[in-house]
């Protein structure tokens, strides 16, 4: 599904397909065509069938994964070109994605992430969820992380993303996953409030068509 925000320079993309292949190759293309200039500011919403994302440096203080058991798991790993450790994806985890079109050279990356952050953490907000920005890069309830974004940035175009634990499985992803040094646990939004996917992918629509990307970044 696509909905044009302002003359089809400014969209949101609901995804139907959740193969993971094909999701990440199309952050690479979206990201391309904001830099073309084809469009303003894209905000993506997608989920991915199970597998892990690895970001695409291997950092010593960033969470990794257990490669043995995601093998004996059959578990698949590909690589996305936004930093990070290792994501751990499944249909209870959406993904969601700002792409905007910028002329800025320099990025400070707390002040960018607080941003996507807030724009995620009031739309929780609306549901009586209180959470809140925790830096250097997440979202957390109550001491809890429910949500890590990855940035990716050129001098035509920033792309902020991040996932959304709804009703993933935990039990695979404490699992599969290593946190990084003083992580936070990891806990499902659904823990608090009684919502599925589908609801929360409702809200987002009809809130994000409210926000201008690109004013908001520049």
């Amino acid at each position: 599904m696509l909905i044009a925000k302002n003359n089809g320079k400014d969209i949101i993309i609901v995804e139907n397909n959740t193969n993971p292949k094909l999701n990440l190759e199309k952050e690479n293309n979206l990201f391309e065509e904001v830099e073309k200039g084809k469009y303003n500011s894209i905000i993506r919403i997608w989920i991915n069938d199970e597998c892990l994302v690895k970001g695409i440096h291997k950092h010593k203080n960033y969470g990794w994964y257990r490669e043995d058991l995601a093998k004996k798991l059959g578990i698949p790993v590909y690589e996305r070109k936004t930093g990070g450790g290792v994501v751990y994806h499944d249909l209870g985890n959406l993904n969601w994605s700002f792409f905007i079109q910028t002329s800025l050279h320099y990025f400070d990356g707390k002040e960018m992430f607080e941003k996507a952050a807030n724009i995620i953490v009031k739309i929780l907000n609306k549901l009586k969820l209180e959470a809140y920005f925790a830096q250097p890069n997440r979202i957390e309830i109550e001491g809890y992380k429910i949500s890590g974004m990855a940035a990716r940035a050129s001098n035509k175009a920033l792309l902020i993303h991040g996932t959304l634990l709804i009703k993933t499985n935990l039990n695979r992803l404490n699992l599969l996953c290593i946190p990084p040094p003083n992580s936070p646990p990891v806990q499902n939004i659904s823990y608090w409030k009684n919502v599925n996917v589908n609801e929360i992918i409702h809200l987002f629509v009809k809130e994000l068509k409210n926000i201008d990307l690109k004013k908001l970044f520049k």
